[in-house]
């Protein structure tokens, strides 16, 4: 089921306490989601590129490093401070993971996030479970579903 992200407006996320990256994420888990009804679905989000260099952006630079594959990545550009919301598919396990990452440490960190440096080395990614847009739960819901 998905939650309302506290402070967040139209922004939602899936399971897991507060303060954890979610890296094991069972696709049946995803696939059966019920989506919500937002007013604002998409909340300024677009899909964006698909490519080595957005994947470097979103992959922590930790010990959960693996073989990952782009599942979806949906992007929000707001005067410069670009941020992805992205899943991931880990090839060895089978399991997704679920990331924020973003070009400006400074920003995550003033709404008390935690951050970690990501294989590009500029970008960094939340030290909490994802919040995003019902499109990308959406979106993410049907890749699975009918693509994968």
């Amino acid at each position: 089921m998905l939650t309302k992200c506290g402070g967040i407006p139209h922004e939602y996320y899936f399971g897991d306490p507060p303060g954890r990256l979610q890296y094991k994420k069972e696709i049946n888990e995803l696939t059966n989601l019920t989506i919500p009804d937002d007013i604002d679905e998409k909340y300024g989000f677009e899909l964006c590129e698909h490519s080595a260099e957005n994947l470097k952006r979103t992959i922590p630079h930790t010990q959960q490093n693996g073989d990952w594959k782009i599942i979806l990545m949906m992007q929000k550009n707001v005067d410069g401070i670009i941020w992805l919301k992205s899943a991931l598919l880990n090839k060895n396990t089978g399991k997704v993971a679920l990331l924020t990452s973003t070009n400006n440490k400074t920003n995550l960190e003033r709404t008390n996030g935690r951050s970690v440096k990501t294989l590009d080395g500029e970008w960094v990614v939340g030290h909490y479970r994802m919040c995003a847009p019902v499109a990308f739960w959406r979106e993410l819901k049907n890749r699975l579903l009918y693509s994968i």
